[in-house]
């Protein structure tokens, strides 16, 4: 990007190498400029041992339209502090308002907090607040519940030092940190992370070798802590341990490990209470390698505190559906549908498109038969409404292999794959009775498995390297084929 060249310039030659240590936040009031906040990284000696710290905080904007619509750095790496930092941790909050920003990050081995105001007139330090017990530096993570009343610190020290798990209170209309809570444990492995879910109700905590839940709404949370997880030794090629991790649009959270590795693992339904949360290893493959890295993203959907003092601005929560669907394998004309809308509907309508309706957030639903249904869910609240409809297609194959072949679509990835690659099926295509097989150069299938809708994760440990052809096959029809190769 213009403008955006030779971002770090320290001695300490490990550029972006450590998450969290860049936060892109949309300057309030100016739909074409986004900010760039970022921290550096230095090796301190404290007790005669070298660590690795943050460093200093840098303010930058970017016009989205500049540069023939390409984008451009205007203004760039402001010093916005001198000082030295918790290891990454750069984490916002929208404001109580529903415009501003709320930008908090901890100072080194410390209770301190730095606490900044980001609005349309710029950033201001508004002050650093000293709240608890000191929170020794570490690899780790820290983040806001989606909702904004939490705010959460994971540091893994080391396997003498264990790990501390922080949580905090958090007002948005102050910025203001409270109630403290920390809980120290023993842990193997390096670094790890948090992540909550999207209700904002369950906190999630890799510690490298297990992976635990905590209940937020729980009046003593730390009693709550059960163990999700333990890494199962799975090697690709590198261990792929539980690192960082981060809420996704789908309501899935995904985690990344700390290796250089080619999947993520994937939580399927963290709004459940665990094992209902649907925990699987390395269940998303990934294109090419992958170490330490997963976005750092607030809830850019976060709407004011409708009636609250700071709700200043005639700022409404007016709802925005959005939801997704899991087939049943067994039972394939059963569904699932999970809400993901945002800005607090209070409502919820479906309608199946069958004559059916239901009022639930999570309904399951048994269609008819084979054909094609125009699923709606209308969200709304005292402050208006939002819907969203898709098109769910359960299909008898034609006669015709080739014309049905163009309906049920199939893409494999990556490509070429370790032991692992995954099929994603047509958008909206709900198979009955379809199954993927895998043939050898020779033609010798090799695997066969039942495919659901979206993506079907398909295994092949154990083969030899080479080309190998997939086929979608329904009611013994070839719908979809293509070749994929194994390193």
């Amino acid at each position: 990007m213009q403008g955006g060249d030779e971002w770090y310039q320290e001695e300490l030659d490990l550029g972006w190498a450590f998450p969290q240590s860049g936060l892109v936040l949309p300057l309030p009031g100016n739909a074409d400029k986004l900010v760039l906040l970022n921290t550096e990284v230095d090796l301190i000696e404290v007790e005669g041992v070298l660590k690795v710290v943050g460093e200093n905080l840098f303010y930058s904007e970017i016009d989205k339209t500049a540069a023939e619509g390409k984008g451009a750095v205007t203004l760039r790496k402001e010093l916005l502090l001198n000082g030295t930092l918790d290891v990454g941790k750069l984490s916002a909050c929208r404001h109580a308002n529903g415009r501003d920003w709320w930008v908090i990050l901890p100072a080194f081995n410390s209770n301190r907090y730095y606490r900044y105001f980001l609005t349309p007139a710029g950033i201001e330090l508004i002050g650093i607040q000293e709240v608890g017990e000191a929170v020794p530096t570490g690899l780790g993570q820290a983040l806001f519940s989606p909702d904004g009343t939490k705010h959460v610190r994971y540091n893994g020290i080391s396997s003498t030092a264990g790990d501390y798990v922080t949580i905090y209170d958090f007002d948005r209309c102050t910025g203001l940190l409270s109630n403290f809570r920390q809980g120290n444990y023993e842990k193997e492995g390096t670094g790890g992370g948090a992540t909550i879910s999207k209700n904002s109700r369950y906190l999630y905590i890799m510690a490298s070798l297990d992976l635990y839940q905590y209940d937020l709404l729980a009046e003593d949370i730390e009693a709550t802590r059960t163990l999700v997880a333990d890494y199962d030794g799975h090697l690709d090629p590198l261990p792929t341990t539980f690192f960082q991790g981060q809420l996704a649009p789908d309501g899935k959270i995904y985690i990344a490990s700390n290796n250089g590795v080619t999947s993520l693992h994937v939580i399927h339904n963290p709004d459940a209470d665990c094992p209902d949360c649907r925990i699987e290893q390395h269940g998303i493959e990934l294109p090419t390698f992958n170490a330490f890295s997963i976005p750092n993203q607030p809830n850019y959907r976060l709407g004011p505190i409708d009636g609250s003092p700071c709700d200043t601005l005639g700022i409404d929560n007016i709802p925005l559906a959005r939801w997704r669907y899991e087939q049943d394998t067994l039972e394939p004309f059963q569904v699932q549908f999970y809400d993901l809308s945002d800005y607090e509907p209070t409502d919820w309508l479906w309608d199946f498109g069958d004559g059916s309706t239901s009022t639930d957030t999570l309904p399951q639903h048994t269609f008819p038969g084979y054909g094609t249904y125009e699923v709606c869910l209308t969200v709304s609240n005292a402050n208006g409404s939002g819907t969203q409809c898709k098109e769910l297609e359960f299909t008898m194959p034609n006669s015709t292999a080739e014309e049905e072949q163009a309906e049920a679509s199939a893409t494999a990835f990556p490509n070429p794959f370790q032991e692992r690659f995954s099929l994603s099926l047509r958008p909206g295509w709900l198979p009955v009775n379809a199954w993927v097989e895998v043939y050898d150069a020779v033609g010798r299938r090799v695997h066969r498995q039942p495919l659901r809708a979206g993506v079907n994760g398909v295994e092949l440990v154990g083969q030899a390297g080479g080309v190998y052809v997939w086929r979608v096959v329904q009611c013994g029809q070839v719908l979809g084929v293509g070749k994929i190769v194994k390193l």
